[in-house]
C-alpha cells in the first residue's frame, strides 16, 4: 500500500503536466467515445472531446516552451482555436478507423461513469490509474504463487510502476487496462498449472478474458494462443502433466475459438481491417491488394532499424528478459513458461503493427517479464523441484 500509494501521489502531482502521450490520436477517439457512453450526441460529443483534448495540447504547449527556456512564455490561445477548428472541421477520420476504436467498448464505458463527478478527460485518467495499481497488486500475488518471498513481490510491484508498465499504463488509452487484465489472466493460469486450485483459477481465467475481450480484443486473441502454446508445453512435463494445466488448454483454446467467432459476429474488424489502416493512413488511401506481404516487407524495415535507435534500443529488454527468464525458469519452470508466453503477446502485436512511432506501447506486455523475474535474482529461491523433493523427504522421515 506504501509502494501504491507514493505511486498516486507521483502521478497526481504531475497530472497537470500531460505529458504527450505515444498515440495522441487514440487518446481522442477514447475521449469522443466517452462522451458518447455518458450520453452525449454524435455531434456534441466530437465538440466535447475536441474541447477536452485541445485544452489539454494548449498547456503542454506553453509548458514545452518553457521548459525549453522561454521561462516566460505566454498560453498562444491560437494553438487552442486552430486545434479546435482542425478537430471539428477538417477532421479527415473514416468511419472504417472510427470503428476499431466502436469494438474496444470497454475502457470508455468504464470512464463514463466516471466523468459525472470528474469529467471526461480526467476520468480516463482515473481509469487508468486505477487498473495500473491493479496491476501492481496483481504482480504482488503472482510472485508470491511462483514462491517468492514477501521482499522479491515488493520488488516487482516496484518495478511495474517503474518501468513502462507504470509510464505508458497511466494514458489515456487501452493499453493499461489491458496488461492489467494480461496479469489477472496470468494469475488464473498459474494457479491452475500449479494445482492450485481449479474453480478460483477457471473463474479468474475466464473473467480476466472476458473483460479483455472489451477492452482490446486483439490482444486477448494473442494471448488465448500464446496461453495455448504454453498449457501444450507445460504438459510435455511430467511434473505439470495434471487436471489444472488440462483445463488451461482447453480454456485457451476455447477463448482464442470464442473471442474469434464472437467478434466476427460482432462485427468487430479483425487482422485484415487492421493491415489495411497500416498501409492506407487510415482509410484515407485505397486498400492495398497484398496487405500480407506488405507486412511481411515492412516487418522487415522495422526490424532492421528499430533495436538500434536510442529510444528503442533493443539490447535491455532483451538482456532484462533473458535474465529474467533464466531466474524464473530456476525457481519454477512452468509459472517461466506462462510468463514468457503473456510478455510474447507484445512482441506478437508489433509484429501485427510494426509502425516505429507506436513501438513503445505495443510492446507494453513483454515487460512482464522483468517485472515478474528480476525479482527472483535478488531474492533467489530453490527451484520448485528442489523443494519439492525435500518436502518429500522431511514426509519420509
Amino acid at each position: 500500500m506504501l509502494i501504491a500509494s507514493v505511486f498516486v501521489v507521483f502521478q497526481v502531482l504531475g497530472y497537470h503536466s500531460d505529458t504527450r502521450p505515444p498515440a495522441d490520436n487514440d487518446v481522442y477517439r477514447y475521449t469522443v467515445q466517452a462522451h458518447s457512453a455518458a450520453g452525449a450526441s454524435p455531434a456534441e460529443a466530437v465538440r466535447r472531446a475536441a474541447a477536452d483534448w485541445c485544452g489539454s495540447r494548449y498547456g503542454n504547449d506553453t509548458a514545452f516552451r518553457r521548459v525549453e527556456g522561454a521561462v516566460h512564455a505566454k498560453p498562444e490561445p491560437k494553438v487552442y482555436s486552430d486545434c479546435l477548428d482542425w478537430l471539428i472541421r477538417h477532421d479527415g477520420t473514416t468511419e472504417r478507423y472510427k470503428e476499431i476504436f466502436y469494438a474496444r467498448p470497454g475502457y470508455p464505458f468504464i470512464a463514463a461513469h466516471i466523468a459525472p463527478l470528474t469529467g471526461v478527460w480526467a476520468a480516463l485518467w482515473a481509469v487508468s490509474l486505477a487498473f495500473t495499481l491493479v496491476g501492481g497488486a496483481l504482480v504482488i500475488v503472482l510472485i508470491r504463487l511462483a514462491g517468492g518471498g514477501t521482499p522479491a513481490a515488493w520488488v516487482g510491484e516496484i518495478l511495474f510502476f517503474t518501468l513502462p508498465t507504470g509510464s505508458i499504463g497511466v494514458q489515456r488509452l487501452t493499453d493499461g487496462p489491458a496488461v492489467t487484465l494480461i496479469l489477472a489472466a496470468l494469475t488464473g493460469a498459474v494457479l491452475l498449472v500449479r494445482h492450485r486450485s481449479l474453480l478460483p483459477g477457471v473463474l479468474t481465467l475466464c473473467g480476466a478474458l472476458a473483460l479483455g475481450t472489451f477492452v482490446r480484443y486483439s490482444s486477448f486473441t494473442l494471448l488465448c494462443a500464446t496461453l495455448l502454446a504454453a498449457s501444450l508445453i507445460c504438459l510435455a512435463r511430467r511434473r505439470s502433466r495434471h487436471a489444472g494445466t488440462v483445463a488451461l488448454a482447453a480454456m485457451s483454446l476455447a477463448g482464442l475459438v470464442g473471442i474469434t467467432v464472437g467478434t466476427g459476429l460482432m462485427g468487430w474488424p479483425g487482422a485484415s481491417s487492421t493491415m489495411q489502416d497500416t498501409f492506407t493512413d487510415h482509410f484515407k488511401q485505397p486498400d492495398v491488394a497484398d496487405p500480407v506481404q506488405q507486412l511481411i516487407r515492412l516487418n522487415i524495415d522495422f526490424w532492421t532499424y528499430m533495436p538500434w535507435q536510442s529510444d528503442t534500443t533493443a539490447f535491455l529488454p532483451l538482456a532484462l528478459c533473458g535474465l529474467s527468464l533464466a531466474a524464473l525458469w530456476r525457481t519454477d519452470a512452468a509459472v517461466a513458461v506462462l510468463v514468457t508466453a503473456a510478455a510474447f503477446t507484445g512482441v506478437l502485436t508489433v509484429i501485427a503493427h510494426p509502425v516505429f512511432g507506436q513501438y513503445p506501447r505495443l510492446i507494453l506486455p513483454l515487460w512482464l517479464l522483468p517485472v515478474l523475474g528480476l525479482p527472483f535474482l535478488a531474492f533467489l529461491r530453490k527451484p520448485a523441484e528442489e523443494r519439492a523433493e525435500e518436502r518429500a523427504e522431511e514426509r519420509h522421515t
